[in-house]
């Protein structure tokens, strides 16, 4: 009997689980070394009430919960704490049952929990984290899983997760639970070969990708990852198309910066050439150049891209003001008698906002053109601006005289005639027509009269 006592008490302790025995009126009988931190027990103290023994147990319904298991003969299961001491454990108490199925007295047992806890309180807080992080982000995020399909068939994605800056940053809600393709119908297989990629690979992809459906452009971060149940993909995007319009906004007026300096250079040259041929003196060509380049200066200012102020109103201008205005630089005589190098005739037409910049542009383009090219090229060159409103449209004509003669269109479009030619089309609803006559050349513009004022 003694062997077997030891053999019991050895297997007790190698457990190292915590275990009271106690019999139904709650004396110890029995304790394995566990206990002696839970409870102030010494060998001596078996036989006495653990009533009557110190405990570091946040833990008033002892006596209750034996007379529960007692009496129904069932197990109770608790969550306790020691004081002061941040240890928690799984407190089960359990009927002790004799050999001969008889109940005398409980079994108590402590499974230290702490570790387990703290691992859980961790996994929660890392969870808060994340979800406050995918709730609160300005970039859209979600996560995908690979749909099964047949072979030969297109592959697909199904939407598991999306946070609310998906649909900001998409333009499209309420993808939970649907596929790509069923959101997303227009877009090409590229989409789908690059999440295929990541998927198979491993390897994360950063791109950018138009999003046909919605008119978009989103730089997308797409990620592989295993959430337990098997590889997902995660994607982390941003819509921007506004930057990359303004991307091309920047370029375009770089090169016009570029090509505006060119000519600049170009036309100064004209304008010192024209003026030494009519001075007689060095001050009288001084003059007549610092005249010719501050007319060119005011041309600028009417061809330069503008600005307003928050507020403020639209500068409203008359068509025959913007042509005087481009013309003059050009249009000086080497004698006062001769006829003049340029000729403008129309009825008022009021011209506002945009449209001053835009039909600014393009009769400085003509100007600039017919100086290095044209009639203006030569002395005795003149331009003829014409124009007329009907049917709610403006049709201009700009017909050249007395310069070089036209030998036929050029062979490629320089960079301020597409410049001029997409101002006319896109922003005033229009179009230019070119007839490259032998005696010069005839330009036709036809713009919708709502535009102009807008």
């Amino acid at each position: 009997m003694t062997r077997l006592n030891s053999d019991l008490s050895n297997l007790l302790d190698s457990t190292e689980i915590a275990t009271l025995f106690l019999d139904e009126n709650l004396r110890v009988r029995r304790f394995t070394r566990g206990v002696n931190e839970i409870f102030h027990l010494r060998d001596a103290d078996i036989g006495r009430p653990i009533t009557e023994i110190v405990s570091l147990l946040e833990y008033r319904d002892l006596q209750r919960d034996v007379k529960t298991v007692l009496r129904k003969l069932s197990t109770v299961e608790r969550q306790v704490t020691l004081h002061d001491i941040r240890t928690t454990f799984i407190l089960r108490v359990r009927p002790y049952r004799t050999v001969d199925n008889v109940i005398d007295g409980v079994v108590l047992t402590f499974v230290d929990i702490t570790d387990r806890q703290a691992a859980n309180e961790a996994v929660r807080a890392s969870e808060a984290r994340y979800r406050m992080l995918f709730e609160f982000i300005d970039e859209g995020f979600c996560t995908l899983e690979k749909v099964e399909t047949r072979p030969g068939e297109l592959s697909d994605f199904r939407y598991l997760s999306a946070n609310p800056g998906f649909a900001q940053q998409s333009g499209v809600g309420n993808v939970v639970g649907r596929t790509i393709r069923e959101m997303f119908p227009k877009e090409p297989q590229e989409w789908f070969d690059i999440y295929d990629g990541v998927m198979a690979t491993g390897e994360a992809v950063r791109f950018e990708r138009d999003l046909v459906s919605v008119g978009r452009m989103l730089e997308l971060f797409a990620f592989r990852f295993d959430d337990g149940a098997g590889l997902k993909l995660g994607v982390i995007f941003q819509d921007v198309s506004d930057r990359k319009r303004h991307d091309g906004q920047r370029e375009l007026l770089l090169n016009e910066m570029d090509h505006r300096i060119k000519n600049l250079f170009a036309i100064t040259s004209g304008v010192v050439s024209l003026s030494a041929r009519s001075a007689t003196t060095p001050k009288e060509m001084a003059t007549a150049i610092q005249g010719r380049l501050g007319a060119l200066a005011s041309a600028h200012q009417l061809v330069r891209p503008r600005r307003l102020e928050a507020g403020s109103a639209n500068p409203i201008v008359t068509l025959a003001d913007i042509i005087q205005t481009v013309l003059r630089p050009y249009s000086a005589t080497e004698d006062p008698r001769d006829e003049p190098r340029s000729v403008i005739e129309g009825p008022d037409v009021a011209v506002g906002g945009d449209a001053v910049t835009s039909l600014a542009m393009v009769l400085h383009e003509l100007a600039t053109n017919a100086a290095k090219y044209g009639a203006y090229s030569k002395a005795g060159g003149r331009v003829e601006v014409t124009w007329s409103v009907k049917k709610g449209r403006l049709e201009l004509s700009w017909t050249e005289r007395g310069g070089p003669r036209v030998n036929g269109a050029p062979e490629r479009e320089g960079f301020g005639s597409q410049l001029a030619r997409k101002s006319i089309n896109g922003q005033l609803d229009g179009q230019m027509t070119y007839d490259w006559n032998p005696d010069g050349l005839t330009v036709r513009l036809s713009a919708a009269a709502e535009r102009l004022s807008s």
